[in-house]
C-alpha cells in the first residue's frame, strides 16, 4: 500500500515551505533558501506544501525561481479558506469570491495555470471561524476543479465528520493535518485515510518545538536507534500507516538531510504503541 494522488505515488516525505520566507529576506539568505529546496528535491521528495499567504507570496516565489520547470512527478500543494490579516496572523478567507482569489494569488506566484492540490483550511486552532459553510467553499472549489483551474481537493485540519460530510460533495483526495507525538488528535482520521486510502499530510511533525521544550522525552528511542529525536519523531509518524507523509520544514541543509535519513529507521512495534499513548 502506498500514498497516491490520481496515478502519482508520494513519497514518504516532503518538505513544508512554511518557514522558507523568514530565510529568503535577503540576497544570501534566498540563495540558502533556494539550495534548501534543492536538495529536498535532491533528497526525493516529489511533495512541497506551501500557501501564497507564506510571505505574501515570497514562499511560492522562490519555489518558482528554484526548481521551474517544475518536474513532471513533482507536486505543489496549497491551501484556501485562510489569508494573513493585518498583524500577520492567519484569518479566514472562505467565501467563493475569496477562494477565487486565493487560487489566483497561488497561480501567479507559483507562475502555473493549474495548481495540483488544493487544501480547503477548515477553522480550528488560531484560525477562527468565517461562519461560511463548508459545502459553499467546496462547491466553489468544485467548479474551479470542473474548469481545470486545480486537479485535486483536499480538506486541511478536518474531523473525520467533515470528511465524511465533504465526500457527498467532491472527492476528498488528501487530508492534511497536524499530527505529532504527544498530539494525536488525530486518530481516527488517519485511521479513515488508511482504511479509505487517502494521503495523510502530517503538519508540524517535530510538534512546533515540542523536542525542543522537552515536553516529550524521546531520548530513550533515540539512544536505542543511534538516531535523533527529531528522526523518531518522523519514524513514529511513517510507522502509524503508509498513508501518513510528514511535511517537516527546515531552514537547513544538515536538518533536511537529518529529517530524510529517518526513512531509514524501523520502530517496532511495541515502540509505535508507546509513542502513541504519550
Amino acid at each position: 500500500m502506498k500514498p497516491k494522488l490520481g496515478s502519482e505515488i508520494i513519497r514518504r516525505i516532503g518538505y513544508g515551505a512554511m518557514r522558507l520566507p523568514g530565510i529568503g529576506k535577503t540576497p544570501e539568505d534566498t540563495q540558502l533558501a533556494c539550495r534548501v529546496l534543492q536538495e529536498a528535491v535532491d533528497l526525493g521528495a516529489n511533495v512541497i506544501d506551501t500557501a501564497h499567504f507564506y510571505g505574501n507570496g515570497l514562499a511560492n516565489k522562490l519555489i518558482a525561481d528554484t526548481l521551474r520547470p517544475f518536474p513532471q512527478k513533482l507536486i505543489i500543494l496549497t491551501k484556501v479558506g485562510v489569508q494573513s490579516g493585518p498583524d500577520g496572523r492567519p484569518q479566514p478567507a472562505a467565501t467563493p469570491e475569496e477562494i477565487q482569489q486565493t487560487v489566483q494569488n497561488n497561480l501567479d506566484s507559483l507562475g502555473v495555470s493549474q495548481l495540483n492540490l488544493v487544501f480547503l483550511r477548515l477553522p480550528g486552532g488560531p484560525l477562527a471561524d468565517s461562519g461560511v459553510p463548508m459545502h459553499e467553499s467546496l462547491e466553489c472549489l468544485a467548479q474551479l476543479q470542473e474548469a481545470g483551474i486545480i486537479r485535486h481537493i483536499g480538506l486541511s485540519s478536518a474531523s473525520v465528520e467533515q470528511i465524511t460530510s465533504a465526500q457527498a460533495i467532491v472527492s476528498v483526495e488528501a487530508v492534511q493535518n497536524a499530527l505529532f507525538v504527544g498530539h494525536y488528535e488525530s486518530r481516527g482520521v488517519v485511521q479513515l485515510c488508511h482504511e479509505e486510502r487517502i494521503p495523510f499530510f502530517a503538519y508540524f511533525p517535530l510538534g512546533m518545538g515540542m523536542l525542543i521544550e522537552k515536553k516529550v522525552d524521546l531520548s530513550p528511542f533515540a539512544e536505542a536507534h543511534g538516531a535523533t529525536k527529531a528522526q523518531i519523531a518522523l519514524a513514529w509518524l511513517l510507522a502509524l500507516s503508509p498513508m501518513v507523509v510528514p511535511i517537516p520544514g527546515t531552514s537547513g541543509i544538515d536538518h533536511l538531510r537529518e529529517n530524510f535519513a529517518a526513512l531509514d529507521i524501523e520502530l517496532s512495534s511495541s515502540e509505535v504503541e508507546v509513542l502513541s499513548k504519550i
